[in-house]
């Protein structure tokens, strides 16, 4: 697992909590909630598993979906 720390800015911060608290997440830190929402997001993005070569180029792009 990777760890990554990154800031939101105050309206981001406002729309994450909002939506934590109207999917009634409240049994979750905002930290982890906001981890679900990007690991949703990238998933939606991206549902294969990258393949990836030597090069760094990404063998099966054809699965992205953005």
């Amino acid at each position: 697992m990777t760890e990554f720390n990154f800031y939101l800015s105050d309206n981001d911060t406002e729309r994450l909590f909002a939506i934590k608290k109207l999917q009634g997440r409240d049994d979750m830190t905002g930290n982890d909630f906001a981890r679900e929402l990007l690991e949703s997001a990238l998933y939606r993005l991206f549902p294969a598993v990258p393949e990836v070569d030597e090069n760094g180029n990404v063998l099966n792009a054809d699965k992205y979906k953005g």
